[in-house]
C-alpha cells in the first residue's frame, strides 16, 4: 500500500541540473509492515554536489547505473502505492524532475503522498522537525546517516509508528484510492545491478547537526517548515556558503516565500539556534560562536543579532564578547567597501589586508562580502552585492572580524 522513499542529491534544486545519485524505497503493507527494500546508487553524470554531508565518492557511482536505467523497476515499485518520505515534496520534486528528463510524466503528486513531518506536527504539538529528533522522539535509532537506505528505514518506522494512532482505515484511504488507480507510463529499460554505497561512505555530523535536530516548528506561514527543512539540511554539517545561499533564494521563490517572510524565517532560525545552543551546554565556546555568526551572516543579519539571540535565551547570563575568537570569513575571503567612515577609505582597505582578507574595488561574482556602512545602503556596490546574492556586512561586525591590534576606536567606526 505504501512506498517510503528517500534520496541523496547532488544539490537542492531539480530545476537547476542537481540530479538524484542515491534512491531508496522500502515497501509497506497497510498496516506498515515492511514488504521489500530497494537500493541503488546512481551516476549522475556531473559532480556529487556536497559530499561532505552525503558522503559519497565518484568512484562510488562510476559503475553505478544512471536514472534511465533504474526508471522502469523505479516506477514499477511506486506504481499504485501511495509515496512517503520525510519532507516528501523534496524528494517526489527530484524524482519527477529524472523522470522528466526521459521525457515522461509520472503521476507523483504531493497532495495525494504522505509526510512524516507533517504528521509529527499534527499528532504531537510541538513536535521537532528534522528526522533525527521526529525518530528519537519515538524511539527510532538511524544508523548510516545520510544514506538513503538508512533514513527510509527510518522513515519507514516512524510511518509505522504514527500509523497506529489512526483507525483502519486511516482518513486518508480516499487519497490512496485514488492513487492506485493512476495510470504510469510505459517504460523501457533493461537489466542492472543496483551498487549499494561502500562502508566508508556516509555524511559526517557534529554539533551543528545536534543543535538543527532541537529546533522547533515554525507553522507560519504554511511553507516555513518545507522551506526551513531545506535549510536544516544545509547546515547539518555546520556548512554553509554562497552557493547554498544561492539555492535557498532559489528554494523561497519555488515555495511562493516573499522578501519579507524569508527575512523573518531566518530571524527566527538564528534565535532558535542560539537559543538551542544556549540550552544545551550553558556555554558557547569561541568556535561554536564563530559558526554561529557565519550563519548569521549568511543569512543576511549581524552578528550584533546573535549577541541578542544568546543574551535573551541565557537570561541574560551570557556575557557579549569584546569580539568573536575567530573570523566569520576565513582568511582569503574577497571584500568590498562602501559607504563613508570616518577613517579615510584606505586605512580600512590597509586593516583588512593585515587581517587576511583581500579587497577588491568593486562587487563580483566571487566577492565573498561586503562591508558597508549602511546595511540598508542603496549604493552601486550595495545594489550588485543584492543581485549576486553577496552578504552584506554592518562595519560593526567587521570590525569585529579584525585581530586585536588592528581595532579602532569606537569614534573610528563611526559611520558618515
Amino acid at each position: 500500500m505504501y512506498a517510503v522513499i528517500d534520496t541523496e542529491t547532488t544539490g537542492l534544486l531539480p530545476g537547476h541540473r542537481h540530479r538524484v545519485i542515491e534512491i531508496a524505497v522500502v515497501l509497506l503493507d497497510a498496516h506498515g509492515r515492511v514488504e521489500r527494500e530497494w537500493v541503488t546508487l546512481l551516476n549522475p553524470q556531473r559532480d556529487l554536489g556536497p559530499q561532505h554531508i552525503h558522503g559519497i565518492l565518484t568512484a562510488d557511482v562510476l559503475a553505478a547505473p544512471e536514472f534511465a536505467d533504474v526508471a522502469r523497476e523505479l516506477g514499477e515499485l511506486l506504481a499504485g502505492r501511495m509515496v512517503v518520505g520525510h519532507n516528501v515534496e523534496f524528494d517526489l520534486g527530484f524524482l519527477r524532475a529524472e523522470f522528466a528528463r526521459l521525457g515522461f510524466a509520472v503521476p507523483l503528486i504531493t497532495e495525494r503522498s504522505m509526510c512524516t513531518m507533517a504528521l509529527a506536527g499534527y499528532l504531537y504539538p510541538g513536535a521537532k522537525r528534522t528526522l533525527g529528533a521526529c525518530c528519537s522522539a519515538a524511539g527510532i535509532s538511524i544508523e548510516g546517516w545520510h544514506s538513503a537506505l538508512a533514513d527510509t528505514r527510518a522513515t519507514a518506522q516512524l510511518f509505522s509508528h504514527y500509523l497506529r494512532a489512526f483507525p483502519s482505515p486511516p482518513p486518508w484511504q480516499w487519497a490512496y484510492d485514488e492513487v492506485r488507480r493512476l495510470r504510469w507510463p510505459s517504460m523501457p529499460g533493461g537489466e542492472f545491478t543496483p551498487t549499494v554505497r561502500p562502508v566508508h561512505a556516509g555524511g559526517r555530523h557534529g554539533w551543528m547537526s545536534r543543535l538543527v535536530d532541537q529546533l522547533p516548528r515554525v507553522p507560519e506561514p504554511p511553507q516555513a517548515d518545507s522551506y526551513l527543512a531545506v535549510l536544516d539540511m544545509i547546515l547539518a554539517d555546520r556548512e554553509i556558503n554562497q552557493e547554498g545561499a544561492d539555492q535557498l533564494v532559489h528554494v523561497a521563490t519555488d515555495l511562493g516565500l516573499s522578501r519579507s517572510q524569508v527575512d523573518e524565517l531566518h530571524r527566527v532560525y538564528v534565535a532558535d539556534l542560539a537559543d538551542a545552543l544556549w540550552t544545551e551546554g550553558f556555554d558557547v565556546s569561541a568556535d561554536e560562536r564563530n559558526d554561529l555568526d557565519r550563519v548569521a551572516v549568511m543569512l543576511g543579519h549581524r552578528a550584533s543579532d546573535v549577541d541578542d539571540a544568546l543574551v535573551r535565551a541565557s537570561n541574560g547570563r551570557y556575557v557579549v564578547p569584546a569580539r568573536p575568537g575567530a573570523r566569520a570569513f576565513p582568511a582569503g575571503s574577497t571584500m568590498v567597501f562602501t559607504g563613508d567612515m570616518v577613517e579615510q577609505r584606505e586605512v580600512w582597505w590597509d586593516r583588512a589586508v593585515v587581517a587576511g582578507f583581500i579587497p577588491q574595488e568593486a562587487v563580483r561574482p566571487d566577492t565573498t562580502f561586503l562591508v558597508a556602512a549602511d546595511v540598508d545602503s542603496l549604493s552601486v556596490k550595495a545594489q550588485a552585492a543584492r543581485e549576486l546574492s553577496v552578504p552584506i556586512v554592518a562595519l560593526e561586525d567587521f570590525v569585529r572580524m579584525l585581530p586585536p591590534h588592528l581595532l579602532p576606536s569606537s569614534n573610528e567606526r563611526k559611520a558618515g
